[in-house]
């Protein structure tokens, strides 16, 4: 798979929007099973790759990027990380734009242990990847590292992507009417799971 721009999608003052090239990867999954969700707003054909191996090689850094949700009525909201390859122009413009990588072993959205080679993930946001490389699925298959499945398709999205909800208190940060009382989107919980990224 080939990376392309990343649209406008989530907040329009994210500097990574058409600026960088990269793959979108959810990893999120079922509360009760720990697996991808059996329904998929990305369409009705999913590839899962070994995340640990993916996300966690160690000539790749992670960075924050957004932090948004869309106004369907939902308290959904949507963390934007993105991987990079050390060095590349990708690692260079998120060092200069989006400050220093986020640790892979002790962060509040998507993280790893060493030690049994498992990621863990927050189940109080929607995940997401943004993976500046090629992928390579056919190796990744030969190596029992990806894999297709058919589900479900809830989703839609636009050509240039959609737009953040405006009028959320949470994630628009200069909205001085949030007050602490107010009910937060935001969980502490985290899921181990096997640990499969899907498209």
């Amino acid at each position: 798979m080939a990376t392309y721009i990343k649209d406008n999608n989530g907040d329009p003052q994210c500097p990574i929007n058409n600026n960088l090239d990269g793959l979108f990867f959810s990893c999120n999954t079922d509360f009760d099973t720990g697996m991808p969700p059996e329904h998929s707003p990305f369409g009705e054909k999913r590839l899962c790759i070994d995340a640990y191996e993916m996300l966690f090689a160690d000539d790749h850094k992670m960075y924050f990027s957004d932090f948004y949700c869309f106004d369907h009525g939902k308290k959904t909201h949507y963390v934007t990380i993105v991987v990079t390859s050390l060095g590349t122009y990708a690692d260079e413009f998120c060092q200069q734009h989006l400050g220093k990588n986020l640790n892979p072993t002790n962060n509040p959205f998507i993280f790893c242990c060493q030690v049994s080679n498992t990621v863990h993930v927050s189940c109080g946001v929607w995940v997401e990847i943004l993976f500046t490389d090629d992928v390579d699925i056919r190796y990744l298959m030969q190596q029992e590292l990806a894999y297709f499945e058919d589900c479900e398709s809830t989703g839609y999205s636009k050509p240039n992507g959609l737009p953040k909800n405006t009028y959320c208190n949470l994630c628009n940060l200069i909205d001085e009417s949030y007050t602490d009382s107010e009910e937060s989107c935001y969980s502490d919980d985290y899921f181990e799971y096997p640990g499969y990224a899907y498209y």
